[in-house]
């Protein structure tokens, strides 16, 4: 039975990822530079550059005199008929690959790219190995038996070492507890 569920489990995840990847896939594929206006493009690669003098903006929210000239620039280079791709490259042998708001998928920078990719799958991956271990342990440490005699013992004795360490502390001194004590030493000797 367990195998079943395993197997089971296994079959679901593998679905899910295949599914979650076709997705992806569908998704990127609907839409083509040539699906959309020259202003909703203008628009898209105002969001992939950064502004040179902002720290952390695109020219798209940025104010700056440098991004409205980059912005200009972008949409006279749309009219003039090139593509996005020739845009970036454009303003990345000027500026530099710094530029560009998302990293190149190419050298060091694929990291940038497969790093947090990694990083969900293996926190996925260790909730499910913890859940999983829990649910084992929960099972193994469930009591066999459930007889009261095994309770009592327990409360018992924790009942005598919290009055142990009350005597030890000077809290509270019980003269019972001294003297089953004192038994348990002649006992021992």
């Amino acid at each position: 039975m367990i195998v079943k569920r395993k197997l089971q489990y296994q079959a679901s995840v593998t679905v899910l990822v295949l599914f979650t990847v076709l997705f992806a896939i569908v998704t990127e594929a609907c839409v083509r530079e040539e699906d959309i206006t020259l202003e909703q493009r203008a628009h898209q690669l105002s969001g992939e550059l950064m502004c040179p003098v902002c720290d952390g903006q695109t020219i798209d929210g940025s104010n700056a005199q440098i991004a409205v000239d980059m912005r200009l620039k972008v949409k006279y280079l749309l009219e003039e008929g090139n593509t996005n791709a020739e845009i970036l490259d454009y303003f990345s042998d000027r500026y530099g690959e710094e530029i560009l708001a998302a990293p190149t998928g190419t050298g060091l920078n694929m990291l940038a790219w497969i790093f947090p990719a990694l990083i969900v799958t293996a926190a996925i991956g260790i909730a499910l190995y913890t859940i999983k271990n829990m649910k084992r342990s929960s099972l193994n440490n469930e009591p066999k038996s459930s007889s009261t005699e095994n309770i009592s013992i327990k409360h018992t004795d924790l009942s005598e070492y919290l009055d142990r360490v009350d005597q030890d502390l000077g809290i509270k001194k019980n003269p019972s507890i001294q003297a089953k004590q004192e038994q348990k030493d002649e006992e021992k000797t």
